[in-house]
């Protein structure tokens, strides 16, 4: 991956709000907001009432529903089964364990899910790494319209865009890496430091990228990143390839003390 040289983004935060909702669907490159919108809805539609009972699971439209809004809910967290089970259940408890994953099951077949495995490298501490999966939709449009929410509730609710956001960039790191035959893992230990994204390749190669919303966020999360990667056991895992912060908008370039900053208009293999 890479950055140029105070190179600034022409996407504004408005644009980036709609590349949210609106995704990146062949059929709705042009589309406007409310078009995307009920097209989503549409097709979530297709996929409850008849997609997944057309592979043989037991139709209950209402489950199925509510296990795609907590999957909204939770984009790029690490949310547990048992969590999963609870909000598809509602009142009258958690649904059984075999139903809910085989509706995870089949969501993955019909490639609408493309989760993050935690990466687990050498170490140079003894802190327990976690390995839950973090959790996404294949682009992040899905989990705005499982949730039925466009621009204007995301622009009323900062702290959730920017997991939103985060879905948007990850969607962009997998296309990238994949020109690279690499993959997308991601990385937390049992003391809540995490990184958003690691970036594998076949050859050895990694790199590290944290993903922030606000561009203000990027000294910490650049100091973040040089703890991670000091951390790292490199004579089994090699230096990092590129350590980045990626943001919303904002002047891209390499800092002094080696962390690239990337908008996200200037992402690039």
């Amino acid at each position: 991956m890479r950055s140029r040289p105070a190179l600034g983004t022409h996407l504004t935060f408005e644009e980036l709000l709609k590349r949210i909702v609106v995704g990146s669907w062949p059929e709705l490159v042009h589309a406007d907001e409310g078009f995307a919108r009920n097209w989503l809805d549409d097709y979530l539609r297709q996929v409850i009432e008849v997609d997944i009972p057309g592979m043989g699971h037991r139709r209950n439209p209402s489950n199925l529903a509510r296990l795609l809004e907590s999957l909204g809910r939770g984009v790029g967290q690490a949310v547990k089964l048992s969590e999963l089970a609870k909000d598809v259940g509602g009142e009258s408890g958690p649904i059984a364990h075999e139903t809910l994953t085989g509706y995870l099951d089949a969501l993955d077949r019909l490639k609408l899910t493309d989760h993050s495995p935690a990466w687990r490298p050498h170490m140079r501490s003894r802190t327990r790494l976690r390995t839950a999966p973090v959790r996404y939709f294949v682009d992040p449009s899905l989990a705005a319209a499982a949730l039925n929410i466009g621009t204007t509730e995301l622009r009323a609710d900062p702290l959730a865009t920017g997991f939103h956001f985060e879905a948007l960039v990850v969607r962009d790191l997998r296309i990238y890496s994949q020109l690279h035959r690499g993959q997308v893992d991601s990385w937390r230990d049992a003391n809540g430091s995490e990184v958003d994204a690691i970036v594998t390749a076949r050859d050895n190669k990694w790199a590290a990228f944290e993903i922030k919303l606000n561009p203000r966020d990027v000294d910490a999360a650049a100091a973040a990143l040089l703890r991670f990667a000091a951390n790292v056991d490199t004579a089994r895992h090699k230096e990092p390839a590129c350590l980045g912060v990626i943001t919303s908008t904002g002047a891209g370039g390499r800092r002094e003390d080696g962390v690239h900053v990337i908008p996200i208009g200037t992402l690039g293999p």
